[in-house]
This record gives C-alpha cells, sequence and structure tokens, in this order.
C-alpha cells in the first residue's frame, strides 16, 4: 500500500458522492433548459407561420403580389426566420424571400402531410397549407364557418427558422453549467482532503510502525494517538511486538537444530539415490550379457535341431526370450529419448514405403488373432525421419492390434489437408474415456490390463509416440469414446513433387529399412570378424552364430588383447562391448582405423542405457546395439555395414 492510499480513498468516499449528485443535477437542469428553449422556438415559429398563412388567404385567391409580398417581408424581419417561400397548389413559387444562408427552400411535394415539421442541426423547417375561409349559404340566411373547415388548400407556405441563436445559447448554458461543476469540486477537493489528513494520520503512523516491526525491528513503540480506538490498537501492537521478540529467539534456535536434522536426511538420500543408480545400472547390465548371450545361442540351436517337438520347444523358448527383449528394448527407447540422444534426420520420401512395411510386419499378426488390418495406398511425399515416423505408425497399429476384440476392423488412412498429411489409425475397439486420454501417455499406464498380460506389452508404445511426435515437431490428436473405438492422428508436413524428383527422393530411405529377406539371410563367407567383450558366455555364444553364418571369428577379452590381434591380422568387421575393463570399445575401433588407415566397419554392442553412453557413441557417429541384440537384428546391420563398405 502506498504511504497516502488511505488518504486517497478517504477522499473518495467524501468526493465521490458529491460528483455524482453535482453531475446528475447539472445533467437534468441543462436537460431541461434545452427542452424549454426548444420548445419556446417551435411555439413561436408555429405562431408566425399560421398567421402568416391565414393573413396570405386573400392576397393567394385574388393574384395580389403586392400584397402578398408584404405579408413576406413582414415576416422576413424576425431576426431566427432565414427564409420564407410560398407555393400555389401546382408547386409553382408565388413569393419567396431571400434565403440568408443560401439553401432552397423543399417544394410541398416533398414534404409529408401528415409532418409538417422536420429539423436539422442548424434549421427548422414548418410549412403550413393557405386554406380558404367556407362560406354556407341557404335561402334565408349565411353563416361564416371557422378556418378550420375542411377544404382544399389554395397554396402553401413554407418557412425556415435558424437554430443558430438557440445552438449559441445552449452552449453558454453548457459553459456556466461546466465552471460551476469545477468550481464545486475544487470546493469539495479541500474541504475533503483537510478532514481525510486528520482522520489518515495516525492511521498512517500506525502503519509505519507495523511496517517496522514485519522489518524485524522488534524493538519499535507506538506512542499514543490521539484517536481512542486507534489507541487501543496500538497497545496491542506494542504487546504484539514483545511477543515477537521473544518467539523469535525461540524459533532461531529450533530452526538451526531442524536445519542440522535435515542436512543429516538429505546426505543420506543422496547417499541411496546414488545406490540405487548403480544397482540399477549394475542389474540392467547383469540381466542384458545373459540375455544377450542366450539369443544368439537359441539363433544357432536352432540350426542344430531336426525333430519338430525339439523346434517346437527352441520356437518357444525364442518367443519368451523375444518378449523379455521387447520389454527390455522398449525401456531403452524411453531412456534414448529422455536423454536427448535420438536426433531426427529429415529427409523427403513417399509415404507409401511405410505403409508398405506395415503391412507386410501386421497384417499377419492381425489375421492370426482374427482382426481385419485395411492399410490405404497414398501417393503423397512427405518430409521427416522415416524411421521414427515408422515407429509411430508401428506403435499405434501394434497398440490398436492388442486392444481390438477378434472380428474387429482397423484401418490406416491418410488424408491430405492443405500443407500437411493427417496419418489416422482408427479402430473399432472398446474405447477411451475422457477422462483418461492424458493418461495413456504415460509409463507403464494400461486401460483394462490390471493383470499385465504380456501380449498387451509393458504400457510404453503411447509414451514413446508422444515423445516422438513432440521430437519431430508433428501435431498429434486423440479422439475416443468408450464404445466407439478411437483415432489417433499425426500431421506430418506434405511436399509437391515433380514427377521426375520422385525417384531421387525415394532413395533418401533408410538402405536397411528396404533391404530384402534374401539380403539379409546372405551368409558371411570370406568375412573376418573380431568380436571383443569381456563376458566368455557373450564370446561364446557370439562367436558360435558368427560361425554358423560362415564367418571367420577371432575373439578378445580386452582392449590390449584386441590390439595384439589387430596387429596381427587385418578384420573385415569388429564387434565391440562399449563397456571393458581396460577401456571402451571405442578405443578399439580407433585403433583399428589408425592401424590399417582406413574406416573400419564396427558394432558396438552394450548393456548400458546411460545418456552419457548414448552420447558418446552419436558424437563418434558409431552404430550401437543394447543388449539383448536380436539375431536377426546382428545379421541385418551387418550385411548393411558390409555392403557399404564394399
Amino acid at each position: 500500500m502506498k504511504r497516502n492510499g488511505i488518504e486517497r480513498q478517504t477522499m473518495l468516499v467524501a468526493i465521490i458522492p458529491i460528483m455524482l449528485m453535482i453531475v446528475l443535477l447539472e445533467s437534468y437542469s441543462v436537460y431541461m433548459r434545452f427542452d424549454d428553449l426548444n420548445k419556446a422556438l417551435l411555439e413561436r415559429s408555429e405562431s408566425m407561420l399560421r398567421q402568416l398563412a391565414y393573413s396570405s388567404e386573400y392576397a393567394v385567391f385574388s393574384g395580389n403580389a403586392d400584397l402578398l409580398r408584404s405579408y413576406v417581408d413582414t415576416a422576413f424581419t424576425e431576426r431566427s426566420v432565414n427564409r420564407i417561400v410560398i407555393y400555389d397548389t401546382g408547386a409553382n413559387v408565388l413569393m419567396a424571400s431571400e434565403a440568408k444562408n443560401g439553401v432552397s427552400a423543399p417544394a410541398p411535394a416533398s414534404l409529408d402531410a401528415a409532418h409538417r415539421i422536420y429539423q436539422d442541426g442548424n434549421s427548422l423547417w414548418l410549412y403550413e397549407p393557405i386554406v380558404p375561409t367556407q362560406v354556407k349559404l341557404d335561402e334565408l340566411s349565411y353563416d361564416v364557418s371557422s378556418r378550420n373547415a375542411p377544404g382544399k388548400p389554395l397554396g402553401w407556405v413554407v418557412m425556415e427558422v435558424s437554430k443558430r441563436h438557440l445552438n449559441h445559447q445552449k452552449n453558454n448554458i453548457l459553459v456556466r453549467n461546466f465552471l460551476m461543476i469545477i468550481l464545486v469540486y475544487a470546493a469539495s477537493f479541500f474541504a475533503a482532503l483537510r478532514i481525510a489528513r486528520k482522520i489518515t494520520r495516525p492511521i498512517l503512523e500506525m502503519n509505519d510502525a507495523i511496517h517496522r516491526i514485519g522489518e524485524g525491528r522488534l524493538d519499535t513503540y507506538i506512542h499514543p494517538l490521539a484517536i481512542a480506538e486507534l489507541e487501543q490498537l496500538a497497545q496491542g501492537v506494542n504487546k504484539m511486538a514483545s511477543q515477537l521478540h521473544q518467539d523469535r529467539v525461540s524459533l532461531e534456535q529450533k530452526i538451526a537444530e531442524a536445519t542440522e536434522e535435515l542436512r543429516h536426511q538429505k546426505d543420506a538420500a543422496e547417499d541411496a539415490s546414488q545406490d540405487k543408480s548403480r544397482f540399477l545400472a549394475a542389474a540392467s547390465h547383469d540381466l542384458r550379457q545373459p540375455m544377450h548371450a542366450l539369443g544368439l545361442f537359441i539363433d544357432e540351436l536352432r540350426d542344430k535341431v531336426k525333430t519338430p517337438e525339439q523346434l517346437q520347444i527352441v520356437a518357444l523358448i525364442e518367443q519368451s526370450t523375444a518378449a523379455m527383449s521387447s520389454m527390455l528394448s522398449s525401456l531403452l527407447d524411453i531412456s534414448k529419448l529422455d536423454a536427448g540422444a535420438v536426433k531426427p534426420k529429415m529427409a523427403i520420401f513417399p509415404i507409401q514405403f511405410v505403409l508398405n512395411r506395415m503391412m507386410q510386419d501386421y497384417v499377419p499378426v492381425a489375421t492370426r488373432k482374427g482382426i481385419t488390418l485395411h492399410i490405404r495406398p497414398a501417393d503423397d511425399y512427405v518430409e521427416s525421419d522415416s524411421v521414427l515416423l515408422e515407429r509411430i505408425l508401428l506403435n499405434l497399429v501394434n497398440n490398436a492390434i492388442s486392444y481390438t476384440p477378434q472380428d474387429g476392423r482397423v484401418l490406416v488412412a491418410c488424408r491430405k489437408r492443405r500443407d500437411y498429411l493427417r496419418i489416422e489409425v482408427r479402430d473399432n475397439g472398446p474405447g477411451i474415456p475422457v477422462e483418461s486420454q492424458k493418461n495413456i501417455f504415460r509409463e507403464f499406464f494400461q486401460l483394462d490390463n490390471v493383470v499385465r498380460h504380456r501380449e498387451k506389452g509393458l504400457g510404453l508404445g503411447l509414451a514413446i509416440v508422444d515423445r516422438l511426435s513432440r521430437l519431430l515437431k508433428h501435431p498429434f490428436s486423440l479422439r475416443s469414446a468408450p464404445g466407439k473405438g478411437s483415432v489417433f492422428a499425426i500431421d506430418v508436413p506434405v511436399v509437391n513433387l515433380a514427377i521426375e524428383d520422385r525417384h531421387s527422393a525415394g532413395q533418401l530411405l533408410l538402405p536397411v529399412s528396404g533391404r530384402s529377406f534374401r539380403e539379409s539371410s546372405a551368409r558371411l563367407e570370406n568375412v573376418r570378424v573380431m568380436v571383443v567383450d569381456d563376458d566368455p558366455l557373450v564370446l561364446a555364444g557370439t562367436r558360435g552364430i558368427l560361425e554358423s553364418w560362415g564367418g571367420t571369428v577371432d575373439v578378445a577379452e580386452s582392449v590390449e588383447e584386441a590390439r595384439d590381434l589387430i596387429s596381427k591380422t587385418e578384420f573385415n568387421l569388429l564387434i565391440c562391448d562399449y563397456g571393458l575393463g581396460d577401456g571402451n570399445g571405442l578405443d578399439v575401433i580407433k585403433w583399428a582405423e589408425r592401424t590399417y588407415r582406413r574406416h573400419v566397419p564396427a558394432i558396438l554392442v552394450s548393456g548400458d542405457t546411460s545418456a552419457e553412453v548414448l552420447k558418446k557413441v552419436a558424437a563418434e557417429g558409431r552404430h550401437l546395439l543394447h543388449k539383448p541384440v536380436r539375431p536377426a537384428k546382428l545379421r541385418s546391420l551387418i550385411i548393411f555395414l558390409l555392403a557399404g563398405n564394399r
């Protein structure tokens, strides 16, 4: 509050009612004065006009122009009369005065017989018919009737009355009333100011004292005040200040003790958080190592078993391992996106390429579940990251298939709208309540999956979709209602390309995404590979599966051992664990490239999902696979790297 806030408010309380009353009274007075002036002018003008019309009857009837001129000149001498015109019944001018303002008078034909008066801001126009006196004759006597008896008019009298004098009077009234209001306001202001200061001075003194107490100056004392009501308040404030001083001493001691206790608890919480982080990192790495080796052993085992029963058992083991691997991969994707290690690579490509791969991957899955998956073709070209956009659409389609009941339908359609392409994934599943539509994009949140069925995943698919759409800056929306299915839609910028540019745009897609089964299943004859890992199980599993694919494999358990092998042998491919006892896989790759003096195809494999590892590998431009790695994915990347190197 400002120092003079109370004073101003007190003055306003005193002045505002007075000003409102003065303004209302003066406004009413001005209105009544204006109305009286208007009526006086109108009555005087009407009386003058009627007199002129009555006097002009004989002169018009007899055609006596001189007499008619004398009547007009006499009326024209009135100061407010600006012009007089007399018409006959044919609208011909019989007599007219000179217009003082140069404006022509209106003809009677343009006037409304029901309204003989009209006006504007400067003039008042009136007109009156010249009516003959009616005389009744009978056998014995005659009777002269009044002028108001009906009869056909002989002509019309039109008079223009100037409002200049009237407006001048109104302006004088307004000026006088405005000056009066100013004088009354000034007198009221000074009177209210004097009274307000007498009332507010003690309040302001007390306010200053309380402000000093609020700043911590508890030795403040308020001296006796002249107003009795405020004196009691001042004594209460003095007692409060004394009590606050005592409480502050006690509180400072308690705060010091509580601060020390909080410091101990904070240190303990930080130690616990660090211990938890180390435990999760170690547990993640320890789980990924055997699962990675297990996947490699299963793939190698499948090539060695023969009987149907054995193949079925291997398939079940592979299915369970793939489910665990998928769950870990989803968790890894979340950690990558949160760490900011995923950088979109924007390119122009046909959306049909993505739709074709989606059809190949998910039509069989939907058919096995008894669901109809229909993907409408589209010939539009879009600008996005093809891999990340494909991951968004795959997650949406997988989510729709998972929650759509048997005999249901899932539709993927593209709709072009102005400068973007809306890709919609529609289903006729159970739908999503409005209150849950925000929660489904949270991690591990799933509707109608309280028992956590494995086939419905971990609840990370839509969380990944939300993060990827924000990363690509593609608007994402959801429309759904219980019992009416759901529509997930993402808007992707569309590009209009000429026919000759479309082929080159299609080549911008990642080569791995479009590789055929024949290419990805090629063998590795004449390929020498070095595998570096400090886990014997991983070394054995990786070596076994690479040799089953036809490759020649050497293994090393440390950076030093790998350097010795590189010095003796030239390898076509390096597969290195990132975290080694005496360094990391990047050290091995850099040593090989310095030794061979060329680029060496290399794959880094790691169970560490921390943001630091992701950023270091991304900065070096290397390929990183997180354990557990599915053999098919490893084989596809190997073929891609070797093909690119050739």
